[in-house]
């Protein structure tokens, strides 16, 4: 098979660890080659060393893929563990050290930037030693492996996606070994880690400096919206208007927002679909059609066919900390649709990262809050449900989306 030329990878200067500011821990390593797309083969003759190479192969000796989606590793996986020394050598702070017996997956699962790996294409030429005198097969292989992966970070607090990169990897095992194939294919996914960790904006990640690439795409469509009229928290005259949103077999919050079936919810909730089943406080379910999406600010606005004569009230003010607080929505279960918890704003945070504003409060929320409202003790949007600090021992720590940027975003103007 033909292995491409290697691209030159970007000059790195490693990080001081006076100076680390992020953490990181490799979330899954997957291959998405589609089934019967060739991986590499077994060539009469390979550059690397043996004796007789694959002597006793005859026809054709590739090997192609089983199928795409195949789950290769997490941060637990020996590939974990060479993904762990490798960003370690350049200066990165990850979690889940493999020599920590107790607290390994604790750590691993408090990273603040999750790494997944794609394997989008592979080539690769391998020799089978034989012996020089009967010509049996040696179960010892030499060659070499090209990878492309695509790398992409999450941030574990936003939901978001904020560097998505497609990174060469090669290595060539000169001497035939013992299990050659499998190390050859897994030394060459580390050197795309390798290559993947001296890029400039994973480097700025880990210093806690803005990075270059974050896009926040407005709506380009303009809508007013009614705004309603309350003057405190009455959940009675609000419960109607927030609903549970089911998309395959999980779900999240959302409400109405407006009088013309316009539903506001986070983009990690609805993911890629098109539409989505919506269900009311009073059990009636319906459609709704996806209508815009931004994922780096994390919201979505469906379109539904209800209409409402006394629309939800929203708040366009920024809140002030200790301000009482109300989050609705459908934690865990949809048995448990429009729970109401109580607290307080505890801050106003910026994500150092993509500098996006969060309200931080001690309300409680689960999976499943994801996109309801956030209330103030007037009984007004101030805030959309997003994510919340996970790990032993911490309690009300969750972050919502401001409703003021969320309709900034969604081009959206209250009549």
């Amino acid at each position: 098979m033909v292995i491409p030329e290697l691209n030159q990878t970007e000059g790195f200067k490693n990080i001081p660890e006076s100076k680390r500011s992020s953490t990181f821990a490799l979330a899954k390593l997957i291959n998405d080659i589609p089934r019967g797309e060739p991986l590499f083969a077994f060539p009469p003759k390979v550059e690397t060393d043996g004796w007789y190479c694959n002597y006793s192969y005859s026809g054709d000796n590739t090997v192609t893929s089983e199928g795409s989606r195949q789950y290769l590793g997490d941060w637990s996986s020996e590939i974990g563990v060479g993904f762990y020394e490798t960003l370690s050598k350049k200066g990165y702070s990850v979690v889940g050290d493999p020599s920590d017996l107790f607290n390994q997956k604790k750590f691993a699962n408090s990273a603040e930037f999750l790494i997944g790996g794609r394997i989008v294409k592979m080539s690769g030429n391998f020799c089978e030693e034989h012996h020089w005198w009967d010509g049996r097969p040696l179960n010892r292989f030499s060659g070499e492996i090209y990878t492309e992966i695509e790398w992409s970070v999450l941030n574990s607090l936003t939901k978001n996606i904020v560097i998505k990169k497609t990174v060469q990897g090669y290595y060539k095992q000169k001497k035939p070994v013992k299990d050659g194939v499998i190390l050859t294919f897994k030394n060459a996914i580390l050197n795309s880690a390798d290559n993947f960790a001296s890029a400039k904006n994973l480097r700025k990640i880990a210093l806690g400096e803005k990075i270059d690439n974050l896009q926040s795409v407005k709506n380009t469509n303009k809508n007013f919206i009614e705004n309603g009229n309350s003057s405190r928290f009455n959940f009675d005259n609000l419960k109607s208007k927030i609903v549970t949103i089911r998309v395959g077999t999980g779900h999240g919050s959302g409400f109405f927002i407006g009088s013309k079936g316009l539903i506001l919810t986070n983009a990690h909730v609805i993911g890629s679909a098109k539409k989505v089943q919506i269900i009311s406080n009073s059990g009636i379910e319906f459609q709704a059609e996806t209508f815009f999406i931004n994922e780096t600010r994390d919201i979505a606005l469906l379109k539904s066919n209800v209409n409402f004569s006394d629309p939800i009230d929203i708040s366009l003010e920024k809140p002030k900390v200790t301000t009482d607080v109300y989050a609705v929505g459908t934690p865990i279960s949809e048995s448990l649709k429009t729970t109401v918890t109580k607290g307080i704003i505890s801050a106003i945070r910026t994500d150092k990262t993509s500098e996006l504003e969060f309200i931080q409060a001690d309300v409680s929320i689960s999976p499943g809050n994801s996109g309801g409202p956030l209330f103030n003790a007037k009984g007004e949007v101030i805030g959309i449900s997003a994510a919340k600090y996970l790990g032993d021992g911490v309690e009300g720590l969750g972050l919502f989306i401001p409703i003021k940027e969320a309709l900034e975003i969604l081009n959206i103007e209250i009549l």
